[in-house]
């Protein structure tokens, strides 16, 4: 009877289900088209996009999504990009929204809900079905120098870096041809640089300031380096990291961009990965490594040393804030007139070396050879009577 009444609840449901499925009818008309509203879907989707395609746990595993997550997310991109930034005239480059409407061609807005350069930023999944970056087209990089004309920056996947690590318009541009002891310029904001985003000059050898009287030695390996051209900044700077014991888990390299970092014991470490590529480095264990124009002592020793030298002489022409309490403090210092005059004016390409150099932030390794000759040429011109 038990088994009956088993049988029974089954074929009812059986049946109840095939009532409710039933045979596929006619399709209806298509809808209206959907929004793309959000921050994401700025571009809208790729035709026939399916979700499901990436979007599962095999695809996810297989694309490293989650790890590649985990390492931004100890990024300076995530942690220190200055996303409060928003306005239109930042916006651009210090949130992934303003970026993804620049590199469309769109105007850039300001964001009331930033959020930082992240994955939406460098990549457009839903609208390409893959992760390609947005975009990998040489970039022109305009001169803050007056008679030096504006460079193309073309480092295979590295272009997409620079369309943001570039320089941004300043005035008044310093100029080597202001050599008369009449000749002036007079600054009149602490902001007084190329802002900080000059990596992509100083891996050229481009950007800086140079002395006619001066003799300069041209670039180190770096800017030439046949891999370096091809790949550009995620040469070095997303090397694919390298796991216990060495380097623990995502700390530096891939999406971290991270070169140096907190390793065991609190002991801090050096990716070293891309340095030792074929035809690079071999022998190399530290990132402060001899340069062409530093050696016997690393590329970092000798420019922190020289930048140290420039930053004590700018300090005693009183051109730099060194008051702590001052909210310029490290930053040009102004007059209370509102304007500091320079004379001759040539002797200003020092104080834009000192900032160029400074905020490069790699201490010379991007460009050692490059580096040092803008440091000490500078040193040279504020020694002159």
């Amino acid at each position: 009877m038990r088994n009956a009444f088993v049988l029974i609840c089954l074929v009812t449901a059986v049946l109840f289900l095939a009532g409710v499925t039933g045979c596929k009818g006619p399709e209806g008309p298509a809808g209206p088209a959907g929004t793309n509203a959000g921050s994401v879907a700025l571009e809208g989707f790729a035709p026939n996009i399916q979700c499901g395609t990436c979007h599962t746990a095999e695809q996810d595993t297989v694309y490293h999504v989650e790890a590649r997550e985990y390492q931004w997310s100890q990024s300076k991109h995530a942690i220190g990009g200055n996303s409060e930034r928003n306005s239109s005239s930042c916006a651009g480059c210090h949130t992934t929204e303003g970026f993804v409407q620049r590199m469309g061609g769109l105007a850039v807005g300001s964001q009331n809900e930033p959020s930082p350069i992240g994955c939406f930023a460098c990549h457009s999944p839903h609208q390409r079905g893959d992760f390609t970056l947005r975009k990998s087209t040489p970039v022109l990089v305009k001169s803050q120098i007056v008679t030096v004309p504006d460079a193309t920056f073309d480092y295979g996947p590295g272009n997409l870096c620079v369309q943001c690590h570039q320089p941004r318009d300043m005035s008044p541009k310093p100029d080597p041809t202001k050599t008369a002891a009449t000749d002036s310029i007079v600054i009149t904001t602490p902001r007084w640089y190329a802002h900080y985003g000059v990596q992509g000059q100083m891996l050229m050898g481009e950007g800086g300031f140079k002395f006619p009287d001066y003799a300069y030695q041209g670039n180190s390996i770096h800017s030439t380096a046949t891999i370096i051209k091809q790949q550009g900044c995620p040469t070095c700077h997303m090397a694919e990291p390298v796991y216990p014991p060495d380097l623990g888990a995502g700390k530096a390299g891939g999406h971290t961009m991270n070169i140096t970092f907190s390793g065991e014991g609190g002991v801090e470490t050096d990716l070293l990965t891309g340095c030792k590529q074929s035809g690079c480095h071999a022998s190399i264990t530290d990132i402060d490594f001899p340069g062409p124009s530093t050696t016997p002592v690393g590329a970092q020793t000798a420019v922190t040393a020289n930048l140290d030298t420039l930053y004590r002489m700018l300090v005693g022409l009183g051109w730099i804030e060194t008051d702590q309490t001052s909210p310029n403090y490290g930053l040009v210092k102004i007059p209370a007139s509102g304007k500091l005059v320079i004379k001759p004016a040539i002797k200003s390409g020092a104080l834009y070396n000192y900032f160029f150099v400074e905020h490069d932030l790699s201490e010379g390794v991007h460009n050692t050879r490059y580096a040092m000759d803008l440091l000490r040429s500078s040193i040279g011109e504020l020694r002159k009577p």
